[in-house]
């Protein structure tokens, strides 16, 4: 048969799996659940009692020893946040749990993406120095700041590093480190977003705490920190990894707490500054509404401003705060759509012939040049199939964020390049 020109033909797409359902469930539920990787009915109880245990994650006895004895002596604690919606969460969950715990020298730093670049830099070291910190302690970052942890323990900071992206080939030398994705770590769920590994850390803390009687000694009650799983579940959607078996469990829960009512004042803010009730919010809210304001603040200008927002406890000063990030985001996506336009204008003048790849000046095709609007230059130009894609910025901390596959960076050159697709 012939197709006429400008038609294709759309099969089903073949679930494959051994899903274990009931009999009686619908063949087409059982379906839906396969290709959103349910596995068996089992997986429909989304209770935190389902939940993978932290005893499991390799260096959190380590990473709570540390901790521990960090509170005990009162010593200077500094968060190293990533510059995206999951490291703002998961410095919000780390300021929040770690104060509800007793931590009272506590701080935090963001670094800005183009003075520092990314990750636990030795600069950004030696700026975090300034504050006489005991400990530094990275969410959502670390796992490949190998000269960065090494500087810190060479002026006697000790660092625990928490991550949840792939390692390179050589470890940092920390004094702990969680990431499940570390070499031997037998933890189940590969799929942790930076803030739900700092949470995981904070649940095992609570119970050393615990088992000390650290509570009873400070005559305080041991924290809920089920509290922060509106935190969780926003910076795991917000980072779009995948939703296993564990990780629905996290943004459900969280999500219920939202469309209860108990969402901190800035997410409640958020949400209310891109037009949504947060008595009724899905994941695609926290992914295409929180989530863009919450990154346009470490794009366009510091995710300082985010982070103030997700620990405010003042409604009024969240919704200010909420009113500027959305401002933000409202640039940047002006910012978008004048590259975006500018850039297809340029392929569409670009010749590629059979060439594998061809350069695409930035000057001269009225491209951006500033890094500030390149790191944000988007990949709808892939849209039309016959394209890839790829700004770069010309140091590597710039890019080497982008691509997150140290193999693969190697293979790119520092400009921005339209390859044809083959």
């Amino acid at each position: 048969m012939i197709m006429p020109a400008g038609k294709m033909i759309i099969r089903r797409r073949l679930i494959t799996g051994n899903g274990k359902f009931p009999e009686d469930l619908h063949p087409v539920i059982q379906r839906l659940y396969q290709a959103r990787k349910v596995e068996s009915a089992d997986e429909l109880n989304l209770s935190l009692d389902c939940l993978i245990v932290p005893e499991r994650l390799k260096g959190i006895d380590q990473a709570v020893g540390l901790l521990a004895n960090a509170l005990m002596h009162r010593k200077r604690i500094l968060v190293v946040a990533d510059f995206d919606a999951d490291g703002a969460t998961s410095c919000a969950v780390a300021l929040r749990a770690l104060r509800s715990l007793g931590a009272t020298n506590l701080k935090y730093i963001v670094p800005n993406r183009f003075e520092f670049g990314y990750g636990l830099t030795p600069e950004i070291v030696r700026v975090a120095a300034r504050e006489k910190p005991d400990v530094i302690i990275t969410v959502d970052n670390g796992i490949t700041s190998v000269e960065g942890v090494a500087e810190a323990r060479r002026l006697g900071i000790d660092v625990l590093v928490t991550d949840h992206h792939l390692p390179g080939n050589v470890l940092p030398a920390a004094t702990a480190l969680v990431n499940p994705n570390q070499p031997d770590d037998g933890f189940p769920s590969k799929c942790l977003a930076g803030v739900g590994v700092i949470f995981y850390v904070m649940l095992a803390l609570r119970a050393c705490l615990r088992r000390m009687d650290w509570f009873e000694q400070e005559k305080m009650a041991a924290p809920n920190l089920a509290r922060l799983l509106d935190l969780v579940a926003l910076g795991t959607v917000a980072d779009v990894v995948p939703l296993d078996y564990n990780n629905r469990i996290l943004v459900a829960q969280g999500l219920k707490r939202i469309n209860q009512g108990m969402a901190c004042p800035g997410i409640e803010a958020l949400l209310r500054a891109g037009g949504r009730d947060p008595t009724r919010v899905t994941t695609a809210d926290l992914g295409f509404i929180v989530g863009p304001r919450l990154n346009a603040a470490g794009r366009l200008t510091d995710m300082s401003l985010g982070i103030e927002c997700l620990l405010a406890d003042d409604p009024a000063a969240a919704q200010r705060m909420a009113r500027q990030l959305d401002l933000l985001n409202r640039d940047r996506r002006a910012i978008e759509a004048d590259m975006q336009s500018q850039a297809l204008l340029a392929v569409q003048n670009l010749q590629l012939g059979n060439q594998a790849r061809s350069e695409l000046p930035r000057k001269r095709h009225g491209l951006p040049s500033s890094p500030l609007r390149l790191a944000i230059f988007p990949v709808h130009l892939c849209s039309d199939r016959r394209i890839f894609a790829a700004p770069l910025q010309q140091k590597p901390q710039y890019w080497k964020r982008a691509g997150k596959s140290k193999t693969a960076i190697e293979q790119l050159i520092l400009k921005a390049t339209i390859v044809s697709r083959l």
